[in-house]
This record gives C-alpha cells, sequence and structure tokens, in this order.
C-alpha cells in the first residue's frame, strides 16, 4: 500500500468576491502599509482577506456589505499593531484620516474603501482637522508622534510605489 497526500482540491471563489477584492485591495493594503512594515502588511491584507471570504455570506447578507468588510479587515489590522498618534477616539474619524492623509487615497475611494458616504468622510475629516488645530494636551502614545506619522506615510507611500513596479 502507497501512501500519497492528494493535492488539496482548488477552491473556487465567488465571482462577487474576486471582484470585491480586485477593487479594494490596494486601499486595504495602503492602509495596511501605513501601520506595518511591506512585508507585514502584505501578510496582513491576506490573512484579512481570507477572513473576508471566510464569512463572505454573511458580509453579503448585511445591509452594507463593504463596510461590513471593511470591519473584518481593520478588526484584523487592529490586532496586529497599535493605532498611530492621530488625536482621535472615533474609529471611522481614524481610518479616514489614515486612508486619505496618510494613505494618499483620494476622499471617494476612502469613502468606497470603507463603505460610508463621501459627505461623512468629508465631516469626519473636517472634524479632525479642526480637533487637529486647537492646542491639545500631550498624549503618551509615543514620544515623537509627528515623526511616527511622517513613518507611516513613508512606509505607505513606499508600498504603493512597490506594487506598481
Amino acid at each position: 500500500m502507497r501512501l500519497t497526500h492528494p493535492e488539496p482540491p482548488a477552491v473556487d471563489l465567488p465571482p462577487a468576491f474576486l471582484a470585491f477584492h480586485a477593487l479594494h485591495h490596494p486601499h486595504y493594503l495602503a492602509y495596511a502599509g501605513a501601520h506595518l512594515q511591506p512585508e507585514d502588511a502584505h501578510a496582513a491584507v491576506r490573512e484579512a482577506f481570507g477572513h473576508v471570504v471566510a464569512h463572505w455570506s454573511a458580509i453579503v447578507s448585511h445591509p452594507n456589505p463593504t463596510a461590513r468588510a471593511w470591519e473584518h479587515f481593520t478588526r484584523c489590522i487592529d490586532a496586529r499593531t497599535p493605532p498611530l498618534p492621530l488625536n482621535t477616539n472615533r474609529t471611522l474619524e481614524y481610518q479616514a484620516v489614515v486612508l486619505h492623509l496618510i494613505a494618499g487615497c483620494s476622499i471617494p475611494v476612502t469613502a468606497d474603501t470603507t463603505g460610508q458616504h463621501p459627505s461623512k468622510i468629508r465631516y469626519l475629516l473636517h472634524a479632525w482637522n479642526n480637533r487637529k488645530a486647537r492646542p491639545q494636551p500631550f498624549t503618551q502614545h509615543a514620544e515623537h508622534p509627528h515623526e511616527q506619522l511622517l513613518e507611516a506615510r513613508s512606509r505607505a507611500a513606499a508600498l504603493a510605489w512597490s506594487d506598481r513596479t
């Protein structure tokens, strides 16, 4: 008797998931790249999309599937890294700032990625900008938060550039 290990079955992913992946992968990667080194960002996005496809039936039955998928994705990223020192305790505001100001996504792309209306993203960015303009007490998030934000933006830009080449 000869023991062999057959190849694992090929998985046919739903066409809607494949389209969703093609549309959102670059922006999910940009968000992850603002938080993680490039190789870690790629691994985190791969893991997050695995989580999304595993819950795909529940996600597409939700009234806002894009927002639900974004929630699954950001939970995976949040589990890997602490938040950047952005002086906000609003989850969606934080995510909008990272996507728009650090990862360089436009407001419409940020809205599409998070599953929100562009006017809501504009409002959140405006509210964050107004708060940021006021003097804030020192926070313990980072010794030099400005340097940490510049580093995050640099990582996101490098990741975007490496994916184009």
